[in-house]
């Protein structure tokens, strides 16, 4: 059977996908949360937004900012139900006393980071530690359940107990014959994310 010249390419670019294991969602995406996709764009303009409302030297990685990027729609819902909830406003009036001149043209992105660090802390204030435990145990199992695929350029996966995006532990081994090579100088240290 021959294929009419237009199926061709489009038959070997879905073949490519499909041997690469990527998958059209996964593709330009720093994380996939179930079927949320967060974009590498989306966290470059949280960053670049953020940076400057906390400052340089509190050293904020786009790891950390993807890390919130994830966690934000459990956070607000975790914190909306027991009465701490944190609206879209909430958080622009906080960027505004933050020093943000203008809130309405700070990013979405940007704006779900602040709003998933209010929530965060509305989670952890005048409450019982067992309290707390419970609802992050509760986001934990959720995420679990949907699943979240990190890209390798910001870390290996996401640890579900506290919510750091695990580094990308190299191959220490490709390329290289010889043991004496292949033993890293120094290991990785994961880089400090927010814990919830």
């Amino acid at each position: 059977m021959r294929l009419p010249a237009v199926a061709a390419p489009v038959l070997a670019v879905v073949l490519t996908l499909l041997v690469s294991g990527c998958d059209t969602r996964e593709s330009g995406a720093a994380a996939v949360v179930g079927d949320r996709r967060i974009s590498v764009a989306a966290v470059q303009d949280a960053y670049q937004d953020i940076v400057p409302l906390v400052g340089q030297d509190q050293q904020i990685s786009q790891g950390q900012i993807l890390n919130l990027l994830i966690l934000e729609p459990y956070l607000t819902q975790a914190a909306a139900a027991e009465g701490r909830g944190v609206s879209a406003e909430d958080a622009r009036l906080n960027m505004k006393s933050a020093g943000v001149s203008d809130p309405s043209k700070i990013s979405n992105s940007a704006l779900e980071v602040w709003r998933a660090n209010l929530a965060n802390s509305a989670l952890q204030t005048d409450r019982p530690t067992a309290e707390i435990q419970a609802t992050y145990q509760g986001i934990g199992k959720q995420l679990k359940s949907v699943g979240v695929h990190v890209n390798p350029r910001y870390g290996a996966g996401l640890d579900y107990t506290d919510f750091s995006i695990t580094p990308e532990k190299p191959n220490w081994l490709a390329g290289s014959s010889t043991p004496a090579a292949t033993a890293p100088a120094e290991q990785p240290t994961p880089e400090a994310t927010p814990s919830p």
